[in-house]
């Protein structure tokens, strides 16, 4: 048997250790930009996973230890072979501040520190391995690194590595045709030409799930237009639409739907081997990806099984074996995270805040984790303990989903969601929890003497206006209708603030028309199911309950919202910028089923 080879490679770049993180240690794309065969991934035991690759001739296996990593300083991966020409290969990849800069922050540079160890199987491929890895592979990882270093430095992100192959003749006239349609239809034509630009110019890996939300950063533009560019466009033949389900946990893909109807509330990561229930609002994204007819992507090609990349919300990943201590330093954004060891149960919360502690002390101990909450600053100290027996795997993660996925409750509750793909619902019998939404429900004072006053066909002509303007300003707010009953509308939203800016619309449209109509409204926010009613999204539950009753405390012209409604900050900062403070009036209510009285606000609009 040939003996361990070490190879050590250092490289300078201008960009700062944060702003390559996401190119370095994304080695899904790494792995394919240094010329790296495809892999696929045979199957996961105890965290480890069992991949191999094709080459011509030769087929290698490998058993793959899960990643380590601190963000934004170092990650690394131990791999054994089960066959191949190599028994074991080590990679630690180091990021630091350069050493003539001295700095931690956006504007210093970066040092690369490259170290790879490698147990050839016979003397033959040990003779190989010098210009394999020591000549070609380090050229390649120089080009690759210089690449990510350059589009760094610009602020790009890795969609902005130019792709080798982009849309087709008949994809691009495809695209041209649909546009025009789009563009009539009210999307904004600025926004069509960077989509058409980004499917033409980024590669396959960063189309197989493209997030509206994402891209809406990146462009620098509102939010909501390109979502509901994305479902037009999807309506359109132009893109694919899917609803991807996410481990709670590791937060990786464990179910991808095509369709709302194929989403069940019940599923299970093979990654963590957990079984866990499917929440609307957290762990049920809807991703896209083109069309076919636009751009022929391979939607399931890897490189790497495995990556710091695929779980962003982790920033630290680290094995410690028994009585090992390890210190080293990280950088966490403000906000709170949560320690955890893989032997043990419970965890330990930790806020980070501009003015906390230098050094975080994570000690792994059959006697549990410490009560209370740890405040760290945001570049604190790590200090890493294992006094158990056994190896623990000590995680940092950010408690907070991503902001930037849009969520089933953040397309669901959009109109244009619910005229476009008014098909796309829940099978028959499935409930899916939805941890918050804000409900509206809305109805006309007096509408049965309006009946009487001027008769039934003007009346009903009134009131179907009314409607045509809750629908406008319902939709402006990115909320939906979900279902009128009589003269009255339900209506589904993602934040309180929007349902209260739709309302006072529509109530001030309605009286500058001299109508006569007044609105009796009433909003909570709070947790509920959603189901499949009559073959449309529904939601029931206590939350709905209440929001239901509402309207019943209100006069008319009057909004009766509670107090999660009225604990929400942008509700409040609403209210301080545009209400006079003698038109808000808290109040106590009670509710048909329920004991005790509701804290109630009624506001005037």
């Amino acid at each position: 048997m040939a003996g361990e080879q070490y190879y050590h490679w250092q490289w300078d770049m201008e960009s700062s250790p944060e702003a390559l993180w996401p190119f370095a240690s994304d080695t899904n794309r790494f792995n394919r930009d240094t010329g790296q065969p495809k892999v696929e991934l045979l199957g996961i035991e105890k965290g480890v996973r069992h991949a191999r690759f094709r080459i011509p001739l030769l087929r290698v296996e490998w058993d793959e230890e899960p990643f380590e990593w601190t963000y934004p300083y170092s990650f690394g991966i131990d791999r054994r072979y089960r066959n191949g020409p190599l028994i074991e290969m080590r990679v630690e990849a180091k990021l630091e501040p350069r050493p003539d800069t001295g700095e931690r922050s956006a504007s210093g540079g970066s040092r690369i520190t490259y170290d790879t160890w490698i147990k050839p199987r016979n003397f033959l491929i040990a003779l190989l391995l010098p210009f394999g890895i020591g000549f070609i592979a380090r050229r390649r990882f120089e080009r690759a690194f210089r690449i990510y270093d350059r589009v760094a430095a610009k602020g790009g992100s890795v969609a902005d590595i130019l792709s080798r192959r982009g849309l087709s003749p008949a994809g691009r006239a495809r695209f041209k045709s649909q546009s025009e349609a789009l563009i009539k239809s009210g999307v904004d034509a600025s926004l069509i030409n960077r989509l058409e630009e980004f499917l033409d110019r980024a590669d396959d890996l960063s189309l197989q799930r493209i997030r509206p939300y994402a891209l809406a950063d990146r462009w620098k533009v509102a939010r909501k237009p390109v979502l509901e560019m994305f479902l037009r466009a999807t309506r359109a033949g132009l893109l694919d639409m899917s609803w991807d389900l996410l481990c709670p946990s590791c937060r990786g893909v464990t179910v991808s739907n095509t369709h709302l109807g194929d989403v069940h509330s019940a599923s299970h990561c093979n990654t963590c081997n957990i079984d866990f229930t499917a929440n609307f609002d957290h762990n049920v994204e809807v991703i896209f990806r083109p069309n076919p007819s636009v751009r022929s992507i391979e939607e399931t090609l890897e490189f790497c099984v495995g990556s710091p990349q695929r779980q962003p919300h982790i920033v630290l990943m680290q094995t410690l074996w028994p009585r090992e201590e390890l210190t080293f330093s990280t950088e966490l954004e403000v906000g709170r995270y949560t320690v955890r060891a893989s032997g043990l149960s419970g965890s330990r919360g930790v806020l980070a805040v501009k003015e906390g502690d230098e050094v975080l002390e994570a000690r792994a101990s059959r006697d549990g984790w410490p009560y209370g909450e740890a405040h760290v600053n945001l570049q604190p100290r790590i200090h890493l303990l294992n006094i158990t027996p056994e190896p623990q795997t000590f995680q940092i993660e950010r408690t907070a989903w991503s902001d930037q996925a849009a969520t089933a409750v953040d397309v669901t509750t959009l109109q244009v969601f619910r005229d476009l793909f008014s098909t796309e619902v829940l099978r028959p019998g499935e409930e899916l929890s939805v941890g918050s939404v804000t409900l509206m429900f809305t109805d006309l004072r007096d509408s049965t003497r309006l009946y009487r006053q001027i008769g039934d066909a003007p009346a009903f002509g009134r009131v179907r206006e009314h409607f045509e303007v809750l629908e406008q300003a319902i939709a402006s707010e990115g909320g939906s209708i979900v279902k009128t009953m009589g003269d009255s509308v339900m209506a589904a939203f993602k934040n309180p603030v929007t349902a209260l800016r739709a309302v006072m619309t529509a109530q001030k449209i309605l009286l500058n028309r001299n109508q006569g109509l007044w609105l009796k409204i009433g909003i909570h926010h709070g947790a509920c199911i959603v189901v499949n009613l009559n073959n449309r999204l529904d939601y029931f539950g206590s939350s709905v309950n209440i929001a239901a009753r509402l309207p019943m405390f209100s006069n008319g012209g009057e909004v009766i919202f509670s107090k999660a409604v009225r604990d929400d900050p942008d509700v409040n900062l609403f209210l301080e910028k545009n209400i006079q403070p003698n038109t808000v009036a808290r109040f106590s209510g009670e509710i048909k089923g329920y004991e005790e009285a509701f804290p109630l606000w009624r506001m005037k609009i």
